[in-house]
């Protein structure tokens, strides 16, 4: 095993200011792919940073590379919405803090059922009852966000695999990413420097919406005047025409 080249990435990374990776680098190495993803999230207050790292590894040498990562950055989920979708989703929150999902999870779990004893089935009941009300917040663009959240947030460390598979975030609108490569002998780009470019990059779209959201209402209120002067210019000339008809009968006359 190059333990130079796993030693030189985890201080690259850590130089970037990804700490401790060196573990989870040593381990996908070991296998010996061709390339790896590493994942990586970093709090910012409110906000959160989410990397995917990707490496490959060289031919002329099989040492590995860190060609370039994925930075997204992600604002604080408002799961303290009162209503979404029709979902009290604090409610569900709760609901879903009130549950040992791991035991859920257990599949292999035997255990006594009788339909007459609510007890024996008084938790997979609750369950029945936030997975139906986690599909109807996932009708909502926003909801899907939010119950993708929940899931990751509940559900980690237990086995919900075999049920679920994997459950990947839900990208929210709000959210923006950058790709960061790396050439060879560069210093690239470091954690720091990606969360400043994100929050750049994230205010610049919040200032385009501001814009599109007033350059559409003057638009629907030229739209109604236009529509009220077409009415009176289509009434006034019905009532010339039919002024011009009456005049022509009586000169027939």
């Amino acid at each position: 095993m190059n333990i130079q080249n796993i030693t030189a990435l985890a201080d690259q990374l850590q130089s970037l200011g990804f700490d401790n990776l060196g573990n989870l680098l040593l381990k996908r190495i070991c296998f010996k792919p061709e390339n790896f993803l590493l994942t990586h999230k970093i709090a910012k207050g409110k906000e959160f940073l989410d990397f995917r790292l990707y490496f490959e590894k060289q031919k002329k040498n099989e040492a590995y590379v860190l060609s370039y990562y994925d930075a997204t950055l992600q604002q604080e989920n408002t799961l303290d919405e009162a209503m979404l979708a029709g979902v009290d989703v604090s409610q569900l929150e709760n609901k879903m803090g009130s549950i040992n999902w791991k035991q859920i999870f257990n599949l292999d779990e035997k255990k006594k059922f009788d339909q007459n004893d609510k007890l024996t089935w008084e938790a997979e009941a609750k369950v029945e009852s936030v997975i139906e009300t986690l599909a109807v917040l996932e009708q909502d663009e926003h909801g899907k966000a939010i119950a993708s959240s929940l899931k990751l947030k509940y559900w980690n460390g237990a086995s919900f695999y075999e049920l679920f598979g994997s459950i990947n975030p839900v990208k929210n609108k709000s959210d923006v990413s950058q790709r960061f490569y790396f050439s060879e002998n560069s210093i690239g780009i470091s954690v720091e420097e990606a969360y400043r470019f994100l929050q750049n990059k994230w205010l610049e779209k919040q200032m385009q919406l501001k814009r599109k959201q007033a350059d559409t209402t003057p638009e629907s209120e030229n739209d109604e005047t236009s529509e009220t002067n077409g009415s009176g210019l289509l009434k006034k000339r019905r009532l010339n025409q039919s002024a011009k008809g009456k005049r022509n009968k009586i000169n027939q006359d």
